[in-house]
């Protein structure tokens, strides 16, 4: 039955190969007509899950005829995994691993598919020896090769498996795979990462091979951390500030490892900003500046976050920024128009009439005139409405004790009640109450 069938599946095949692209048959006939007998008889053992027998026909094809088609090597691998799951004996198996590989060697040697085959043989390779660390130099440069031909075309399985290689290399033998050489993997993961995004490939995918890739750099112990940070990069960068690759990872590690109160922080993040402008690293940058007094540096890279602003609670949060740096500065009226600009970003924020209110209630030096205390106080009054707006009880109650006494009130010929304008750069009306 086998003979008749392999007779049929011999006419088939002869019939198609004359037609078939890619199949580098033998010139000498009786070559031919055996490499077409062994290709039809190890296609009728895989089909019948003889995987074992099936490498004795692809052995000869490996022998005989190595570069008929990538497909001999293709369904040679799927033989060898088959055969390995059923091997107990471990001489054989590391024998059958090394076949394995073999089969990825052999298609690059006779096959214009180097990149992706390499990219697929790196997988292999992680899945065979990933927990034998004789064999993890052997991996790393089969990936660093990999990753260098393929770039951003690298597969998505060779993302994180990259990263947790360089972990266990790093654990097992720190000086072949230094923390710095780990840093760099794990660089070129996310670079790599980034760039699939902006070619459009799965962004949900994506994030989760890099949730992955940061969980086991972060999995090693005392290699992410505020003193690696400035004790192995930020003297590179200082001696060279231009170099914008070690200022990326100053900044990125710092935000992972928590450093960003650190001065090298702020140090490598503005080439970074100038580099790969976006709203968050400036809208960052400029707090970082406003909580460390430098308020001119924080106005400025939040009027910057305004123009990178993309949606309404950006723009409310840079415009905010901007006018938290102009109270800080002194310029209250500006503030005042920032904080309201933010408003019509952000309705109702009680963040922003908080500020407004603050502006108001710090005013009382700047404008008393000291010809009327109610007018003078009247700025306590402006400041407790937009308290009042914000929800903030505690300063609608500090507001309220400043009000003018009801002698006072009396004394100037004025009645709870009547409309006010509070003057100076306030300029705004109010109803008169007492405290």
């Amino acid at each position: 039955m086998i003979k008749q069938t392999l007779f049929v599946l011999m006419v088939l095949a002869t019939s198609l190969s004359i037609a078939q692209n890619g199949w580098n048959w033998p010139e000498d006939p009786d070559m031919k007509t055996q490499a077409m007998e062994k290709q039809a008889y190890y296609k009728l053992l895989i089909a019948q899950s003889k995987y074992e027998e099936a490498m004795v026909p692809l052995n000869w094809l490996y022998e005989n005829n190595p570069n008929l088609n990538p497909s001999i090597y293709i369904q040679g691998v799927d033989c060898i995994e088959d055969i390995l799951k059923k091997t107990k004996d471990k001489a054989r198996k590391e024998r059958l691993q090394d076949s394995l590989l073999w089969m990825y060697d052999q298609r690059i040697a006779h096959f214009d598919n180097a990149a992706s085959t390499l990219d697929r043989k790196a997988y292999e390779a992680f899945k065979l020896y990933y927990k034998t660390p004789s064999k993890y130099p052997m991996l790393a440069d089969l990936y660093a090769e990999a990753y260098e031909m393929n770039g951003p075309e690298i597969s998505t399985f060779n993302l994180n498996t990259y990263m947790l290689l360089a972990k266990n290399f790093h654990q097992i033998n720190a000086d072949k795979m230094p923390a710095e050489k780990v840093l760099d993997i794990h660089t070129l993961i996310s670079d790599i990462i980034d760039q699939k995004r902006k070619n459009g490939e799965n962004n949900e995918k994506l994030s989760k091979e890099q949730s992955k890739t940061d969980a086991w750099l972060s999995s090693i112990p005392g290699i992410l951390t505020c003193e690696f940070i400035e004790e192995k990069l930020v003297p590179k960068f200082r001696a060279n500030p231009t170099d914008l690759n070690t200022a990326k990872k100053i900044f990125k590690y710092s935000v992972e490892a928590k450093c960003t109160d650190k001065p090298f922080f702020m140090e490598a993040s503005e080439p970074v900003f100038k580099e790969q402008p976006s709203y968050a690293l400036a809208s960052t940058i400029g707090n970082k500046y406003l909580a460390s007094g430098e308020i001119n540096k924080g106005l400025k890279y939040h009027e910057e976050a305004l123009k990178l602003a993309s949606n309404a609670d950006e723009k409310f949060e840079s415009l905010m920024g901007q006018a938290v740096a102009n109270s800080k500065l002194g310029n209250k009226s500006r503030s005042r128009t920032l904080a309201y600009e933010a408003l019509s970003s952000k309705p109702a924020s009680k963040e922003a009439y908080n500020l407004i209110g603050n502006l108001y209630f710090t005013s009382y030096d700047d404008c008393r005139g000291d010809k009327s205390k109610v007018m003078d106080r009247g700025v306590f009054l402006a400041a407790y409405k937009m308290y009042e707006k914000a929800g903030n009880e505690m300063q609608m109650q500090a507001s309220k004790e400043q009000f003018p006494s009801i002698e006072e009130i009396f004394n100037e010929g004025m009645e709870e009640g009547q409309s006010i304008t509070v003057g100076c750069w306030i300029n705004e009306s109010v109803t008169l109450q007492r405290r």
